[in-house]
């Protein structure tokens, strides 16, 4: 079994378009849309024809959630009003978690026993993030049954760890490669290239071998969506994988 995993998209329809023509050449049995799906200053409702067009398991983040609920944040506002009611059909008809390959994979979000807004492998304490430890992983993975995979994102970083026997993958962002946050403290997220990120994950005898992909795309063009649309600080991001000084 082969899986493509992609995840935090968040309406950049260009460096999606690169990533699925990346992804078709590796001829997967699987695409799997990890959430943060629309919400983002680039081309919301394009994005969301292409992620609908994937028809592959998707699950909703914690943009979809807010984008749904009336959210005022800049992302979910900026995309709502260029969505159409049969996206926001789509959006609220998808599921949280999800279970595939009959159990042996969890695809979730953030983590599994915490939601959407938990990280499920970086402890960002120190206001950048790094590898948590093995044990604080492991408890953040109740409820994925017997999986022996489980694939997450959220914090836009692409990863790979173990903990408790189990293989935690974070393919990283495709649209969105740095964003700062204030919960649960003040910290950056920065992948440190522009690339389009995403995962390949093969089935083996002895186990899941992982390949973590960054894709080149017009970086400038996607940039200059973030401009137009007032986020200055999210097309610096798009044009160099960091966040500009606070």
């Amino acid at each position: 079994m082969r899986i493509a995993a992609i995840a935090d998209v968040h309406g950049n329809a260009l460096a999606l378009e690169a990533v699925v023509a990346h992804i078709r050449a590796s001829a997967p049995d699987l695409i799997v849309n990890l959430g943060d799906l629309v919400s983002g200053p680039f081309d919301p409702a394009r994005s969301a024809d292409m992620q609908i067009a994937l028809d592959c398991p998707t699950i909703a983040g914690n943009h979809e959630r807010q984008l749904l609920a009336g959210d005022t944040g800049f992302s979910d506002a900026f995309a709502r009003p260029h969505l159409t009611s049969a996206h926001l059909d789509w959006i609220a008809s998808l599921p949280g978690t999800l279970e595939l390959a009959g159990g042996e994979v969890f695809a979730c979000h953030g983590s599994p026993a915490g939601g959407d807004l938990e990280y499920l492998l970086e402890d960002v304490s120190s206001g950048r993030p790094t590898l948590d430890t093995a044990d604080a992983i492991g408890t953040r993975l109740a409820g994925i049954g017997k999986a022996s995979l489980v694939l997450c994102a959220h914090t836009h970083i692409p990863r790979i760890a173990t903990s408790r026997g189990v293989l935690v993958v974070n393919p990283g962002s495709v649209g969105m490669p740095g964003y700062r946050d204030t919960t649960p403290v003040a910290h950056v997220m920065e992948a440190g290239s522009p690339h389009a990120r995403y995962a390949i994950i093969d089935r083996l005898a002895r186990g899941w071998a992982v390949g973590l992909h960054a894709v080149p795309y017009d970086f400038e063009a996607a940039a200059r969506q973030a401009e137009q649309a007032g986020r200055d600080a999210v097309a610096y991001s798009v044009r160099t994988g960091r966040m500009p000084p606070a």
